[in-house]
């Protein structure tokens, strides 16, 4: 169909996002293009009801975004509404949104310690993550706890469907089943994966990791894209080659490995714990994007916010105890109270290192503006 005679409108799998920049966000493949005022305006305009003729863009510019997938065209008109979000500074972009923190396993390294019976009601959880769309949220995370222990959870992915979020959902994957993928409807499940059949087992519990594959399989077959996260410990060190044979034969998008802090419920285990200088080398295995990183000259967490079942948000999971606010009040204000912290800040601000390293964990740092002692290690600036 020749463009100029179709009408116009943004994929469904498209967004627009007034960030520090204006950009258009593709939800299935998480990839932003940076854009300009001129062209997110033309963009707000496609919404189905006007012709390539009518809007008179740029050529090039609308092939473009029929090929990347961001511009669909249609035979005839059919509206549909091209919101447009009012940019906060710095942005808000990844929400972890924790329904509850009730759990089908006793995981040994869990940052949550003891499980609570805390549980944020539906209501509330719709009404943040809409507040969170409309200021240009890009990633929500769906956590928990096991979100699917959650029991609004086919209703809460029901009706957050519209809000053109990209919506991941991070899960021990061992309650996935044929019976609740048909509603399942996220863009990505992440799946814990602490080890082969020995390590996972070892700090999830017996039969944790053949129930944790089953539900990779399920969750592969109906399509959905697959990403890892791995916590190194004194189970699962020699089985790293293991994990990236299975990882990539399943064509995940991403594998985040990192080494727990001695909190929550790890604090009791400690046998398990990795010296770091051991641990550094496997973070090698990681591939993929983040979304809790610096960005901007800032230390880690620059886009990112937690909010706890109870409505407290926090500047992520491991901050419960410095709470910025309730985000049943407002999601945006409790952001705005977050401190930043500028990498000029760090006692470790003139390391040739810093500007790869961008200070690592600002949690496992040993006081808040101290060096993290794993990336020193890992970046060679260890003493």
């Amino acid at each position: 169909m020749q463009w100029r005679s179709a009408y116009l409108r943004l994929h469904a799998q498209a967004a627009l996002k007034r960030l520090e920049n204006p950009f258009v966000y593709h939800l299935l493949r998480d990839e932003l293009y940076e854009i300009d005022n001129r062209a997110l305006d033309f963009l707000a305009a496609c919404d189905g009801t006007r012709t390539g003729s009518d809007l008179v863009p740029d050529p090039a510019f609308v092939e473009y975004c029929i090929t990347e997938g961001l511009l669909e065209t249609l035979a005839r008109p059919e509206s549909v509404t091209v919101p447009v979000n009012k940019a906060v500074s710095p942005s808000l972009r990844y929400l972890e949104l924790q329904l509850l923190h009730k759990c089908n396993l006793k995981c040994l390294h869990c940052y949550l310690g003891p499980l609570r019976q805390e549980r944020l009601p539906l209501d509330d959880a719709l009404r943040i993550v809409t507040e969170f769309s409309s200021m240009g949220g890009l990633r929500l995370l769906i956590s928990g706890g096991e979100p699917l222990l959650y029991e609004d959870l086919e209703r809460f992915l029901s009706e957050t469907a519209g809000l053109r979020l990209r919506r991941v959902l991070l899960s021990n994957g061992t309650l996935i089943t044929p019976r609740n993928i048909g509603w399942l409807k996220v863009e990505e499940v992440q799946f814990s994966l602490d080890g082969w059949a020995h390590g996972h087992n070892i700090i999830r519990g017996a039969g944790a990791f053949e129930a944790t594959m089953r539900g990779i399989q399920t969750v592969r077959d109906a399509g959905i894209a697959i990403s890892f996260a791995t916590m190194i410990h004194r189970g699962n060190l020699g089985e790293f080659e293991l994990m990236r044979e299975f990882i990539e034969e399943v064509g995940a998008i991403e594998w985040g490995i990192d080494a727990p802090a001695l909190t929550g419920s790890f604090k009791y285990h400690d046998d398990l714990f990795v010296p770091y200088d051991q641990a550094a080398p496997l973070m090698a295995y990681a591939f993929g994007g983040g979304y809790h990183g610096p960005s901007d000259g800032f230390a880690c967490g620059r886009h990112l916010l937690t909010v706890f079942p109870d409505g407290q948000a926090a500047k992520c999971g491991f901050y419960r105890q410095q709470p910025l606010g309730d985000a049943r009040q407002g999601l945006k204000a409790c952001w705005l109270k977050l401190e930043h912290v500028p990498l000029e800040r760090l006692e470790c601000g003139e390391c040739s290192a810093l500007e790869e390293c961008a200070g690592g964990c600002r949690y496992r740092a040993p006081r808040p503006l101290a060096p993290d002692p794993l990336m020193c290690i890992l970046h060679g600036r260890a003493e």
